[in-house]
């Protein structure tokens, strides 16, 4: 631990010698929106004499790439308002219309355009907001905004979410001197304090994409982090009510399914299932919402990114399910809730979410679903259930502080019929800021408990502390995170491995206006140790490294990643023992990584992500390499391609309990005997993809994609006392040689589909999918990528046609019209 305080010591100086830079927010600005009782259509002309008497805000400052510069294009904004919605106009004006970037692509997947839009923070506590926006064909963007989602570190400081959707209503147009966007947004789709009168933070943000250019109506300072608290006030606003927000989306949707090539049973089968179901949002109040969704069906989703797994953990899936990835953000807080667990291999019978924010900031969240038993035929013929009927639920408290801090509580847990085991995590999170907005302090402790039996019932904790500088050119942290050896978030959230005592300490210098050739550019240094929980201080790993990354004048990314660990690392996990007694001694080894984009307005961009790991062993080395490009056809179509490699020469990984009988040498190794495996792997991931886009409401997209990786096995060891290798008889090969260890993996997916949004909120999904999973082992893996390639079509897999009709169903519309 010695080596950790210095490395702290040398890291934090510069950081304490510039800890007394200033940066302060920007004045904020202030609008008034006006009330009116015409009716206002929304086409993109602003026509209307009303518009006129708005008070207009102008003024724009570059947010990107010349923080705080004058705008290059001048932008004139109202806003009006009635009992039913805000009014958004904006006269984007532009010295060169013909110039305009634009193109006609899906809703919130915008590529290569202009675009104006407005965020509001109705409550006024600078961690929450929604965003609107439009490009000049009218391709509507809506996203929402949540510090609990926040990630600094990935590039999104404000924690935006853009699978938020709602339903509002736009316009837009080119003019001979620019282009103008009109937006109607209901206050269904809003939340606001209920008193007369309402004052909210507002800022308005405009993309000239020619220029990769984003300015904004309020000063954004690059210096500071997050633009949640740097936003103007908009005024004006008095004696409104929130609707009765009920809406309604029922759908039907009809598969037929086809598996084919089985090697067990038919050969090809088909089924014609279909399923009914309803989407519900209902208001509680003027700040509370309920989500339900009744038999849900997510059929449509894109595929899951399988891989053969190697590693002695779980492989994280990404939710791509609506209902789990829409205003889910108070349920994400302190990492506890991993989606993919509620309905995994079980039929989802409902699931039901409410959320909301008090007028004294206090955040609520409620959520619940129930997955059905599972049962399948046993070898008996007799039915056995193979899943419980399980409750998941969760609840959240998230208590807002002065100076956009936070204190929050929150539980998961997870019920399951008959004697199965049930599950609770329980945890309490802080984060606390200082006026200035220029030091962070968070934190977390968190409880798990899994109650069973008395053999089964496990108990476990983790805590962690972060220090932080958090605004200006230099910025500094600290952390420190333990989890105990019996902490176990898994029933409904995700952790790799538990048993960890860690720390980081780094320091980061961003230059965020332009320099030399580059608009900005950052340098970090940094150093991570862990070590076990218990036995207590038994260090794991030090990592020393360095980044640095920029972007050009010319628009161009690029950016670096070494690190080192001179005394490489104890992997307690690999042996697959799971006692945290033994322990593989990875040797010393260095990573070089290094990733480039290219100007990403041009119709053609190409990328390129890989790196190389040398380790302090003769012949051992791993090296990844993932290249693509993206070509925008016309203004309507795009295709894309990807190209992935991965390589490891002489890798070493445990066997665990899949040592095999028929293997030589098996019968002189003893059952206490820990055995690893010298192994080559090569593969290779590479997926194309394309869109194209009849309207801003009608697309059909394509995505497929090969994943193929092959190991084979070279020698096999015991694991020493001492994390060496030692020689064994076993050799993992039967009497023809040929190794029995040795695997080649493919999937291949094809997902088709066609969207159309015929109504608002409204939409008909016509979707194909193809799936292929196929393991070889022993000779059989011993062919080659190409030969894999042209069997493809020999493998077992299944076709999936369906179609799924929504109708979205809004209780106000329909009491109007009636």
């Amino acid at each position: 631990m010695k080596s950790f305080a210095i490395w702290c010591c040398l890291c934090l100086l510069p950081a304490l010698l510039t800890a007394q830079t200033q940066v302060g927010l920007a004045p904020k600005k202030s609008m008034d929106a006006l009330r009116i009782t015409d009716k206002i259509k929304i086409d993109g002309v602003l026509d209307e004499s009303i518009w006129s008497q708005a008070a207009a805000v102008e003024g724009f400052v570059h947010r990107w790439p010349t923080p705080g510069k004058p705008a290059t294009e001048r932008t004139v904004v109202r806003v009006l308002y009635d009992d039913n919605a805000i009014y958004v106009g904006a006269y984007c004006y532009d010295r060169n219309p013909d110039s305009i970037f634009h193109r006609i692509t899906k809703r919130d997947e915008l590529e290569n355009t202009d675009l104006f839009s407005v965020i509001f923070d109705t409550y006024r506590d600078g961690q929450n907001a929604l965003q609107f926006g439009v490009t000049p064909d009218n391709v509507q963007f809506d996203s929402k905004f949540s510090l609990a989602n926040a990630n600094a570190d990935n590039g999104n400081a404000d924690g935006e979410d853009p699978a938020w959707d709602a339903v509002w209503t736009s316009s837009a147009r080119i003019t001979a001197d620019g282009w103008v966007a009109e937006l109607k947004i209901p206050y269904a789709a809003l939340r606001f304090p209920k008193k007369q009168v309402q004052q909210w933070s507002v800022n308005f943000e405009r993309v000239v994409k020619r220029r990769n250019e984003t300015d904004t109506w309020n000063e954004v300072k690059a210096e500071m982090t997050g633009s949640l608290n740097q936003m103007g006030i908009l005024n004006g606003i008095t004696n409104i009510k929130a609707p009765i927000r009920l809406s309604a989306t029922p759908f039907v949707a009809a598969y037929a399914n086809n598996t084919y090539n089985q090697t067990d049973g038919p050969r090809s089968t088909w089924s014609f299932p279909y399923s009914f179901g309803m989407d519900i949002k209902y208001g509680l109040n003027e700040a509370f919402t309920l989500d339900a969704t009744i038999i849900p069906d997510f059929g449509q989703v894109r595929s899951d990114r399988n891989v053969l797994n190697l590693s002695p953990f779980e492989v994280r899936f990404q939710e791509n399910r609506p209902f789990f990835t829409e205003g889910t953000e108070l349920f994400n807080k302190g990492g506890l809730f991993y989606s993919r667990r509620v309905g995994a291999n079980q039929q989802l019978l409902n699931a039901t979410k409410i959320s909301g924010r008090t007028k004294k900031g206090l955040g609520v969240g409620i959520f619940n679903a129930v997955a059905a038993a599972e049962y399948e035929e046993n070898s008996e013929g007799l039915r056995e259930q193979v899943a419980p009927l399980t409750n998941n639920s969760i609840l959240v408290l998230d208590q807002n502080l002065p100076n956009n801090s936070s204190l929050t509580f929150i539980s998961t847990n997870v019920l399951r019929s008959g004697s199965a085991l049930d599950a609770n995590v329980s945890g309490l999170l802080f984060s606390l800021k200082n006026k200035a907005q220029r030091y962070a302090l968070s934190g977390k402790a968190v409880m798990s408990n899994r109650i069973g039996s008395v053999e089964e019932t496990e108990r476990g904790f983790t805590a962690s502390l972060d220090v932080s500088k958090t605004s200006g050119n230099f910025l500094w942290g600290a952390s420190t995170n333990i989890e105990s050896d019996r902490y176990n978030p898994n029933d409904l959230g995700f952790l790799y491995s538990p048993n960890e005592i860690s720390g980081l300490v780094w320091v980061n210098y961003n230059r965020y206006k332009p320099w030399w050739k580059l608009n900005n550019f950052w340098v970090s240094t940094w150093h991570w140790q862990g070590g076990l929980y218990k036995p207590f201080a038994e260090w794991t790993e030090r990592l020393f490294g360095f980044n640095f990354g920029g972007n050009t004048k010319s628009f161009h990314n690029f950016g670096t990643n070494i690190n080192y660990a001179p005394w490489g690392e104890r992997d307690y996990f690999e042996p697959r023992t799971f006692d945290f007694k033994h322990y593989y001694h990875v040797p010393a080894y260095a990573n070089f990584r290094a990733w480039y984009n290219s100007d990403n307005r041009k119709k053609l961009i190409y990328y390129a992500n890989g790196g190389v790991r040398v380790f302090n062993e003769t012949g051992r080395k791993s090296t990844s390499l993932y290249t693509g490009l993206r070509w925008r056809v016309s203004d309507k179509f795009t295709v894309g391609l990807e190209i992935g490699n991965e390589e490891a020469w002489n890798n070493v990984g445990g066997i665990g309990d899949g040592l095999l009988e028929t293997a030589q040498g098996y019968n002189e190794i003893s059952e206490n005997d820990i055995i690893m495996g010298r192994r080559r792997i090569n593969g290779f991931d590479n997926s194309v993809n394309a869109t194209y886009a009849f309207t801003p409401t009608m697309n059909i997209t394509v995505y497929s994609r090969h994943y193929w990786q092959k190991v084979r096995y070279s020698q096999f060891y015991k694991l020493g006392d001492d994390g060496q290798l030692i020689e064994c008889p076993y050799t993992g090969q039967d009497n023809t040689l040929a190794g029995l260890h040795n695997v080649s993996a493919n999937y291949f997916n094809i997902d088709l589909v066609y969207t159309w949004r015929f109504a608002p909120g409204s939409d008909l999904l016509i979707v194909y999918k193809n799936g292929i999973g196929h393991i070889d082992e022993a000779r059989a893996s011993e062919r080659n990528y190409f030969y894999n390639v042209g069997h493809l079509p020999d493998y077992s897999g299944s076709n999936n046609f369906s179609v799924k009709l929504l109708y979205f169903l809004d209780y106000a519309s329909v009491k109007k019209k009636r």
